[in-house]
């Protein structure tokens, strides 16, 4: 079991990094300084790294909701079952004297 403060300190770290590739995305270094530097993540298109930045932060989100018990893969602990009083029609059993 992971802690939770360690969980938080991880999806930290990631939403930080989705928001640094969101802004390489729209603000970030201009067109031409980015054709100097045609290595590593400049030399990914602005549209690329918009969409791996809302990836980012949506995988960041999903790990914050987990360190606070959102487990999407739990099954439902309390079944459903049919609840009323029985005084519908067609629920009364008919006594035969």
């Amino acid at each position: 079991m992971v802690p939770q403060w360690l969980a938080l300190l991880i999806a930290g770290a990631v939403m930080l990094f989705g928001i640094y590739r969101l802004w390489l995305a729209f603000g970030g270094p201009s067109d031409e300084e980015r054709a100097e530097h045609r290595r590593g993540l400049y030399a990914m298109p602005r549209r690329q790294h918009g969409l791996i930045g809302v990836i980012f932060v949506l995988v960041s989100g999903a790990l914050v909701a987990t360190a606070f018990g959102w487990n999407p893969f739990r099954a439902d602990e309390t079944p459903t079952a049919p609840t009323g009083t029985g005084t519908g029609k067609g629920t009364a059993i008919p006594i035969a004297n």
